[in-house]
């Protein structure tokens, strides 16, 4: 089993994994043809916001079995991410103010804030954040109640009730329809309830030594023929469960320099910086500028920001005065 507490390829992919979902919402693929960009590069950002998923849930999982399952460890995580989400809400509290308007509507828009903060986002593409903090505890839940090889089961099922809703009796889609009503529940912890299940199984130690004993080639070349059949549709639904994690097997097995460690290290901060920021930054330039609009140049000027603000944030936490930056990352 690789280093407890750093493994090179995890950072490295999540980082890359960051660059996609700028691009995802910020369309700097617009520069492309659109062949190109329907069988290359949407089919590859759609791996994205699950392997940041199964990533995260991975690295908590693996501490989790660590510490013997300790309760503390989970309270320390929650308390972690939700102390991290409400850093990023304050920040972009403009944004937000202007994009919700029932938060000027009184006491009663207290209720509706709570609630998009756990069930649904506060500022643009914080789902993930809600999502995590709403669906490692339910995966942990389930890791208590059920027998570990049972644990997928329940979160596949909320994956295939979503995909399918649609095709089912109109008194089966009443849940689908009660939570869409103020959030699309793809983009809420429904979402990512199996990605963080799959997470938590690759977290067990003899499915982990299984994998270190793969040559990691293998994993590329298997993820190569899944990527071609998910950007065909070849049971798409099914093969981006099989393309996301073979993308977790092939960046774990990643035989990286570990002469420096620190720089996965930073790679790890800058990925979660940059998720947070690009997002809600991007309206700025939009706002401000009538002839900006998404694509290519767009996409340059918010991660060339996100780097810049990622430096900033990680320069100055250690700086006296300037320790709570450690709660931005």
């Amino acid at each position: 089993m690789q280093s407890k507490k750093l493994i090179p390829g995890l950072d490295v992919m999540k980082f890359i994994m960051a660059f996609l979902i700028v691009d995802i919402h910020v369309k700097g693929y617009l520069i492309t043809p659109p062949i190109i960009q329907q069988y290359i590069i949407l089919p590859i950002e759609g791996l994205a916001v699950p392997e940041f998923f199964i990533i995260s849930s991975f690295l908590f999982f693996s501490k989790m079995r660590r510490s013997n399952n300790d309760p503390q460890v989970l309270f320390h995580f929650w308390h972690r991410l939700v102390l991290l989400y409400l850093f990023w809400t304050i920040v972009w509290s403009p944004i937000i103010l202007m994009q919700k308007p029932y938060l000027h509507e009184g006491a009663g828009s207290l209720l509706h804030f709570v609630l998009d903060f756990f069930f649904g986002n506060t500022f643009d593409a914080s789902w993930f954040l809600g999502a995590l903090i709403v669906g490692v505890p339910i995966v942990f839940g389930l890791s208590k109640i059920l027998e570990e090889r049972m644990v997928w089961i329940l979160p596949f099922l909320v994956y295939i009730y979503l995909h399918y809703h649609t095709r089912l009796p109109a008194a089966w889609q009443v849940p689908y329809n009660f939570y869409n009503s103020f959030k699309d529940p793809n983009l809420a912890f429904p979402g990512g309830l199996l990605w963080i299940a799959i997470g938590y199984h690759l977290s067990n130690e003899h499915i982990v030594n299984r994998i270190a004993s793969i040559r990691n080639g293998y994993f590329w070349v298997a993820l190569l023929v899944g990527l071609i059949s998910y950007s065909v549709g070849i049971f798409p639904m099914y093969l981006l469960i099989v393309c996301v994690t073979l993308l977790f097997m092939a960046a774990y097995t990643w035989k990286l320099p570990t002469e420096n460690l620190m720089i996965y290290k930073r790679l790890r901060a800058y990925s979660i910086l940059f998720y947070v920021i690009h997002d809600s930054f991007k309206k700025i330039p939009k706002y401000l500028f009538s002839n900006i609009h998404n694509g290519p140049l767009l996409y340059v000027i918010t991660l060339i920001v996100c780097w810049l603000s990622s430096e900033f944030i990680i320069r100055m936490r250690n700086v006296r005065g300037f320790h709570w930056l450690k709660y931005a990352y």
